[in-house]
């Protein structure tokens, strides 16, 4: 992974971080705050709301899922869409004369910059007509559709009929001047695992994967083993850092969010380790 600065003024830039075949830019500080300020405004004219447990619970039961992925979904939103949305916002804040300025701290040549905070909400207030297409197709055809920024998934209990969406779904997305990844393309039947958005639906049910229980409880157990030890050197857990800890807070904020029996357990394994090793784990309603 390496990284340097992108200047788009004397004030502003973007650190870009390549990991992989990702360019991630990552705003400074000062650009991030005007951002943000601008995000407000468009979180109020065109509300977005993603919740994950709603997503999944949709294609719960189904006997086939279809996951299709769009291929450099920020660099393909048209530009008149991005410039039509950034315009309309300016307009409802009073800052229409000065929408070109906005333009130009929410894009890098005239696209959306992956790691910029407006850059997901900018991107679906553009493709929100397309999502009422794509719904419109999928509904005629008795299928159920959810879309979270580029991953798009389609459900039925009939095969058939989700291969004639994905070939209609396809061809839409190509008029608008999006592509999808066919290599990202699964049929998951209902006799493997059905994953999404990190969360299991097979059988009626909605729940996280075994590999992320194991994964939590380990994180956990390393967790007490640190406030344990943390008098003393333990090279092993030093990693603990108030970022980790947040991120720990947030795992077990999302757990009791989406699979509260799993929750459950969790608050009982932590008593447990709590009782051992004499200490306090903070995340469970102390």
């Amino acid at each position: 992974m390496t990284s340097n600065k992108f200047y788009i003024s004397d004030e502003y830039y973007y650190t870009i971080k390549r990991i992989k075949n990702r360019i991630i830019h990552i705003p400074c500080d000062e650009l991030k705050a005007k951002q943000r300020f601008f995000l407000n405004a468009i979180k109020w004219l065109y509300p977005y709301k993603a919740d994950t447990l709603n997503s999944a619970r949709i294609h719960s039961g189904k006997k086939w899922i279809l996951k299709m992925d769009i291929k450099s979904f920020y660099d393909s939103v048209p530009s008149h869409e991005i410039q039509r949305v950034v315009s309309k916002v300016c307009e409802r804040i009073n800052q229409y004369n000065n929408s070109l300025s906005y333009l130009s701290l929410v894009t890098i040549n005239g696209k959306l910059p992956t790691g910029g905070p407006t850059s997901p909400h900018i991107a679906n207030a553009c493709f929100k007509g397309i999502d009422k297409e794509i719904m419109s197709v999928s509904s005629v055809l008795g299928i159920d559709y959810t879309r979270y920024v580029d991953d798009l998934t389609f459900s039925s209990y009939c095969k058939e009929t989700l291969e004639i969406v994905e070939k209609k779904v396809t061809a839409l997305l190509a008029f608008y001047g999006y592509k999808i990844n066919p290599k990202k393309t699964k049929y998951i039947s209902d006799n493997k695992q059905q994953s999404i958005l990190g969360l299991v639906v097979n059988n009626y049910r909605v729940r996280l994967s075994k590999n992320f229980k194991r994964n939590i409880r380990a994180m956990l157990h390393s967790y007490a083993v640190y406030l344990c030890n943390s008098n003393i050197k333990d090279t092993k857990h030093l990693a603990w850092d108030t970022k980790k800890e947040q991120q720990l807070s947030g795992y077990i904020s999302y757990i009791c969010h989406v699979d509260s029996p799993f929750y459950v357990q969790l608050k009982r394994y932590a008593q447990k380790l709590e009782q051992k090793y004499l200490v306090i784990i903070p995340y469970f309603g102390h």
